[in-house]
């Protein structure tokens, strides 16, 4: 009876060190009502923000970076865990025999020793896991600031241009109502009346076209921060640059080494290395010690067992060479991964030499027009001008300073791709 108190008191000591299962119910209306408080922490009434103040909330919030922060704590995880020695076990036999009225028993307790070493192999192989998601969350997090930077960019953008729109309609609806009564003293040809109208009505359906877009922004930017949909209007401050931007330096071959993709791209590579090694040591034996204590017919006994397998012809081999396949297919993929990179830099490299010049040309012309707008304007106050040589010369500003705002966001893009493409480069 006291034996039987001890194997118990024995498994109960075990399975109080097992891991107990917690259910984890998802409330949606719960987390619906949590997440939208956490918005209003976080954005309040502000409609108007910057560019740091939304890298911060996005970057706290952003659905793509909780999940790769997720997927990293779950390589943390297993990399704390792996390696472990394989649980010893024990075995027990009862056995009687009626006819002399004795009961037999015995204990066989058997442990594997792990002589190739394949438990700090697997450590290892955990270990360049935990590294291949710690980088690849680092290059998701680089790429959604990049992704935020030209967000905000074609925002304010599409902004600048609403504004432009909505002041040249105002000026032609003056025009019109000027040219109509030209029109009916006979002053205005009718072609020439039917011109401002057309452009009157044009501009209309393109600040209808033009409300959507920025629309459309405001909503991709709310979506990209991770915040509830009730957000309205949020839009970044400042203004964009001036003129032209000075060139941004494309990043060598030599810093591009040190992206967080190709350090990602690496780690992963050497995980199918150090499994191909585990698949390898796979193939020699292991060793296993087991011992037994038995009591028969009132005889106590004892043994020691030794237990290994014979490597004739299995060998390990299918699983060895599927190991060896997929390093191959993740040596392919890292130097693909480099030579996209390397493509990438000089793709951008050429459009951003072609968008300055495109930029230099727009603006020197936009420069120009205004001059001769303003000049036009002085001319017409005078008296010396007609409202028909005023009106081209408006219409001629207002397409040049659309035309140069979609060069200037366009070459926006390309250098802040350029900017995060140098892992050196981190705009706080």
């Amino acid at each position: 009876m006291s034996k039987k108190k001890y194997i118990v008191a024995v498994l109960a000591l075990l399975s109080a060190g097992c891991v107990q299962y917690t259910p984890k119910p998802i409330d949606l209306s719960a987390d619906g009502a949590a997440w939208q408080q956490m918005t209003a922490e976080m954005c309040g009434s502000r409609k108007s923000m910057s560019r740091e103040e939304l890298r911060r909330i996005g970057l706290l919030m952003n659905p793509e970076l909780l999940k790769a922060r997720l997927t990293h704590a779950r390589a943390e995880s297993r990399e704390e865990f792996a390696g472990l020695w394989e649980d010893p076990s024990m075995g027990m036999e009862l056995e009687r025999v009626f006819a002399n009225n004795i009961t037999n028993h015995s204990f066989s307790p058997s442990l594997a020793l792990p002589v190739t070493g394949l438990p700090a192999l697997r450590k290892q192989i955990a270990a360049q896991y935990k590294e291949n998601d710690y980088w690849n969350m680092r290059h998701e997090e680089r790429k959604f600031m990049s992704e935020l930077d030209v967000l905000c960019y074609r925002l304010m953008a599409a902004e600048s241009k609403l504004n432009i729109m909505n002041k040249r309609l105002s000026v032609l609806r003056d025009e019109q109502q000027r040219m109509s009564k030209l029109h009916g003293m006979g002053e205005v040809a009718f072609a020439d009346f039917q011109t401002s109208t057309e452009r009157l009505n044009a501009t209309i359906k393109e600040l209808q076209e033009q409300e959507r877009e920025v629309l459309s922004l405001k909503q991709d930017l709310v979506a990209k921060l991770g915040l509830h949909p009730s957000v309205t209007g949020l839009h970044p401050s400042g203004r964009l640059p001036h003129g032209v931007p000075a060139a941004v330096a494309v990043p060598t071959a030599d810093e591009m080494l040190s992206a967080p993709v190709i350090k990602a791209a690496l780690a992963g590579y050497g995980a199918t290395e150090e499994e191909l090694r585990a698949e390898i040591r796979k193939q020699y034996p292991e060793l296993g010690l087991s011992g037994m204590f038995a009591v028969d017919d009132n005889k106590k006994k004892g043994a020691l067992g030794v237990e290994f397998t014979l490597p004739l012809w299995n060998r390990n081999r299918e699983a060895i060479a599927v190991s060896s396949a997929e390093r191959d297919i993740k040596q392919a993929e890292t130097l693909q991964t480099w030579r996209e990179l390397q493509q990438q830099a000089e793709a951008l490299r050429e459009q951003q030499s072609l968008l300055l010049r495109h930029c230099r040309s727009e603006y020197s012309r936009l420069t120009e027009l205004e001059k001769a707008t303003e000049q036009q304007e002085k001319l017409f106050e005078l008296g010396e001008s007609k409202l028909l040589e005023l009106a081209e010369a408006r219409h001629l500003s207002f397409e040049r300073k659309l035309a140069y705002l979609d060069c200037l966001v366009n070459l926006l893009d390309i250098q802040t791709k350029l900017q995060y493409l140098n892992p050196s480069y981190n705009q706080q």
